[in-house]
């Protein structure tokens, strides 16, 4: 299945990754893109929505820059709480999962 991305989805990702720091952001890109689309795809969807964005995110950030995200995603008001839980997001361990 070709996934593609919501409008809303694809500015809060770019807007996102532009935000990190330059050494986290290629792979980051990588990892989140890949995450979130594997997400749209297990929601049986063929398009990335904000929350497969945000969890994606989550996922993949490791633990010690969870805190980071969380203010980033708030500076550039994305509720990210909309989507997800802080205590989710302190339990859920980084990576493939």
């Amino acid at each position: 299945m070709d996934i593609q991305w919501g409008e809303s989805a694809k500015e809060n990702f770019d807007k996102v990754i532009n935000n990190l720091p330059q050494f986290h952001r290629t792979i980051a890109k990588q990892l989140v893109k890949d995450r979130a689309e594997e997400l749209a795809q297990r929601r049986g969807s063929s398009a990335v929505e904000n929350k497969d964005l945000v969890v994606a995110f989550f996922k993949e950030v490791p633990p010690a820059f969870k805190d980071m995200m969380k203010r980033l995603f708030q500076h550039l008001n994305i509720d990210y709480s909309e989507y997800v839980k802080d205590e989710e997001i302190d339990a859920a361990p980084s990576g493939k999962g």
